[in-house]
């Protein structure tokens, strides 16, 4: 089957990964980026198109063009800010192919509700509440799908664990884009004597306590899988207009085999392989008083990292995921595989 990705081609982007997943299920899987089409950077793309109508038109005609020429069977729109007539352009022009929308970010960056003006035949959320306003609303055919991690990315090291942490040298490390609810989450952690290494892109406002830990590094590949496995704690902060749902970076970190304390969400209880409660938080002082708790009780910690490893590469695959999306919207024979 032949699969084309709208999306960023960035590497070890949801967009790479998911396409990396399709072609190990043995399907001909592309990506199409912005930059394919046109001779500009995707962050200023973003902010022409924001206020030039016609400039996004333009875009999207390209892209739909594009798609149109390699014939798909299949067409994964992952970016969120395209003009909604990509969607009928991509029909009008090769019509055999359903078009699917495929969120994987927060609700809030929802841009100008471009999603929810195009007519895509199917649309998949990983916050069950935006699935719910879709399919009750506005009556779209709207599906559950949480996200997950790619295995050959996203791979525990081949040393112990003790021997990683002692090699690593690290008590607590947070990574990802530091805006500002992360940061002022970091620094409650750091007031209260905890050492934290932060690693990942500055965000705005950055202030002084967070600088301060600040590696100014960001995460990725093997770096990214020997710090993560070698940190002693890796705390997880998700975003707050993740009603329910969980980042991707929840599946990557259990996926490596760090151990990983998170912000609880009720979804939580259906991916974990250990009891909830024992990995989550759901205020900064029982963070705190966790961190110090799993910091003196390491076996705890390998135990619990081990188990979570274990069930996320059964259970908690990009592969997996690919193989429920195709099997929703009818293009796969092959019985659906339980995503939790």
């Amino acid at each position: 089957m032949k699969i084309v990705i709208v999306g960023s081609r960035t590497f070890d982007s949801f967009e790479y990964n998911l396409c990396d997943s399709f072609r190990m299920l043995g399907h001909d899987a592309s990506i199409i980026d912005i930059v394919d089409v046109l001779p500009v950077s995707v962050r200023l793309n973003y902010w022409v198109s924001r206020f030039i109508e016609s400039y996004d038109r333009v875009v999207s005609v390209r892209l739909a063009n594009k798609v149109a020429l390699l014939r798909p069977d299949l067409v994964l729109v992952v970016y969120r800010n395209l003009h909604p007539m990509i969607v009928r352009q991509i029909k009008d022009h090769w019509p055999a192919a359903p078009v699917v929308q495929i969120n994987p970010d927060a609700l809030s960056n929802l841009e100008k509700q471009q999603i929810i003006a195009a007519d895509f035949d199917h649309y998949f959320s990983k916050e069950p509440f935006v699935v719910d306003f879709l399919t009750t609303k506005i009556g779209a055919s709207a599906h559950y799908l949480p996200e997950g991690f790619n295995p050959r990315i996203h791979r525990r090291p081949a040393i112990e664990k003790t021997i990683a942490e002692w090699l690593t040298e690290i008590d607590v490390l947070v990574f990802g884009n530091l805006y500002a609810y992360r940061a002022r989450m970091i620094e409650h952690l750091m007031r209260a004597g905890i050492k934290v290494a932060v690693y990942g892109t500055e965000g705005p406002y950055m202030r002084p306590v967070v600088r301060s830990a600040f590696r100014k590094q960001y995460l990725v590949g093997p770096d990214k899988n020997r710090l993560l496995y070698g940190a002693k704690i890796v705390f997880n902060n998700f975003h707050y207009a993740e009603i329910t749902s969980v980042n991707q970076k929840y599946f990557e970190i259990n996926g490596i085999g760090a151990f990983q304390l998170s912000d609880y969400k009720p979804t939580i209880e259906e991916y974990t392989g250990v009891p909830a409660d024992l990995v989550t938080y759901r205020s900064v002082d029982e963070a705190i008083e966790k961190i110090r708790y799993y910091l003196t009780h390491a076996t705890e910690r390998y135990e619990l990292a081990d188990r979570q490893y274990g069930h996320f590469q059964r259970h908690h695959t990009l592969d997996l995921r690919a193989g429920q999306l195709l099997h929703t919207v009818g293009m796969s024979e092959a019985s659906a595989t339980a995503v939790v």
